[in-house]
């Protein structure tokens, strides 16, 4: 599996003190994506899906957010990593896609992937639908779906969009996480290692 970025605590990538894993590559690629450095699918660095499952389960974190990039364009290795996961933990997973629900839901492989999940947020980032009023949700055509019930709780008190970032020491790197502020309030190198939760 091919990795763009891991962060092994966040705040800003769902409910909770979490992991987060970008999966390198998407054959989606939408306009305006925040994330262009994870788009091509021969960047980022291979890792052993079960490795990484391994080290997720060993965190003291509520769960782990899967984005990419587009995660289901590695259905395969997000399956293996998943499972392993679920084998060694009770983590909680938030998966971003930016396939629609109803193409998720048609491809078999898509579809299993999802129902290892416990929470999918659905459906291509669109700039024209923005901002969207929830928390981590990109534009308003996205699509959030509980599957099972771990948090069924926001679907009645889901927080309001907010933006934020963290920044991360990693070395002699920087990496600002979280919501997009705008390319115009980057510069330099730092804005380029933006990471960010929108799709």
């Amino acid at each position: 599996m091919r990795i763009g970025n891991f962060l092994p605590a966040t705040e800003v990538e769902g409910p909770g003190l979490r992991a987060a894993v970008w999966l390198q590559g998407c054959s989606i690629r939408c306009r305006d994506c925040c994330n262009p450095e994870f788009l091509p699918p021969t960047g980022g660095v291979e890792t052993d899906p079960r490795c990484l499952a391994g080290e997720i389960a060993s965190l003291a974190v509520e769960g782990v957010t899967i984005l990419g990039g587009e995660p289901l364009d590695q259905a395969d290795e997000l399956a293996l990593l998943l499972a392993e996961l679920r084998r060694e933990s009770t983590k909680g997973v938030f998966l971003f896609t930016g396939y629609c629900w109803d193409a998720v839901q048609a491809n078999p492989r898509w579809r299993a992937v999802a129902q290892m999940a416990d929470l999918v947020k659905a459906g291509p980032f669109d700039r024209g639908l923005t901002p969207d009023p929830r928390h981590w949700i990109g534009s308003r055509n996205q699509t959030v779906h509980f599957i099972t019930e771990r948090y069924r709780a926001l679907q009645d008190r889901w927080e309001p969009a907010r933006q934020e970032i963290e920044i991360h020491w990693r070395g002699d790197e920087i990496v600002v996480n979280g919501t997009p502020l705008g390319r115009d309030l980057f510069s330099g190198s730092v804005g380029e290692a933006c990471v960010g939760e929108q799709e």
